[in-house]
């Protein structure tokens, strides 16, 4: 399980003590998106350039994925994406023509996931570009939230991970589409609180062994994740590379950790041939704190301000 890290610092110094919320937030900082008592959730995403994305990137993936990045934040507490605001920081002379194509990939994202954007903030970058995202969502049922994990639960994921991590590190086709345009489960979040199958969920950015962690700190439990069950796609098994550290260490894949009752099984798999999606069961929610996964050691986890190696 990784050490505590500078982002967490950060996010533990500036949170308000929960005392001190207004009477209207239900959730504040520490889940994928702010609950507010009236069922709408808020959330933001920051981009930058040459942390977020590089030259292999097009201005439309740039825009596209900011959009989906954010709604799978909203879609993992269980909600539906309504409205957005964005800011833009751009250096001088505006490049006009990435600027049109970055606007052309944020409707087609927007569209996506079904949200509006309804305004924002433009101003100049003394470097290269930041955009970020703020994007509303709508409740359809009690949320999904990290906190409500339990010891018994299984874990589950969707999709396959560690598509990204392989574009990343090789070009492999399928994992740059993966890396440039993610697309998350939007449907399956609000599905699992819908049906009440799930009561714990958290979306995938930070990578698995960033991300989980977080989940089963705010819950105060452990897990136990099974290495054999992680799913991976054709081309990461084809490319012969140890599939653990892209499938775990790595982060980008936008898919869905979450919880379930072991005798939800059936209806969790049911559930994934309705919405034409892969869901894997990976684990089981342990007596806390310790996160492991079993037979190898926790892989190192991506993080924004890493230490010495």
């Amino acid at each position: 399980m990784p050490a505590d890290d500078e982002e967490s610092w950060v996010i533990r110094l500036l949170a308000p003590p929960a005392a001190a919320l207004p009477p209207e937030v239900r959730v504040g900082i520490g889940d994928d998106a702010a609950v507010l008592a009236d069922g709408r959730v808020l959330t933001v995403d920051t981009m930058v350039e040459g942390v977020h994305w590089d030259a292999r990137s097009a201005p439309a993936d740039v825009g596209a994925k900011l959009a989906l990045v954010n709604a799978s934040d909203v879609a993992a507490c269980g909600a539906v994406p309504t409205l957005a605001l964005l800011s833009m920081s751009l250096p001088n002379p505006v490049d006009r023509a990435w600027v049109e194509g970055f606007a052309e990939g944020l409707r087609e994202g927007l569209a996506a996931c079904g949200a509006a954007l309804i305004g924002g903030d433009t101003t100049r970058s003394a470097g290269g570009v930041v955009v970020s995202l703020t994007m509303l969502g709508q409740l359809q049922a009690a949320p999904l939230l990290r906190q409500n994990a339990e010891v018994g639960d299984d874990l589950w994921v969707s999709g396959t991970l560690g598509d990204a991590s392989l574009g990343f590190a090789t070009s492999a086709p399928e994992g740059l589409r993966a890396l440039r345009r993610p697309t998350p489960p939007l449907a399956l979040g609000p599905a699992l609180a819908a049906r009440g199958l799930s009561r714990a969920a958290m979306d995938l950015s930070d990578g698995l062994a960033t991300d989980l962690p977080r989940l089963c700190a705010a819950a105060g439990v452990g897990a136990e994740v099974w290495p054999e069950a992680l799913p991976a796609s054709d081309e990461l098994r084809a490319s012969g590379a140890d599939p653990i550290p892209h499938q775990v260490g790595f982060g980008d894949d936008y898919q869905l950790v979450f919880t379930a009752l072991p005798a939800r099984h059936d209806d969790l798999l049911a559930l994934g041939a309705d919405l034409g999606l892969r869901l894997s069961k990976i684990g089981r929610v342990t007596q806390g704190p310790e996160v492991t996964l079993r037979g190898h050691a926790w892989p190192r986890s991506w993080q924004h301000f890493p230490g010495p190696q």
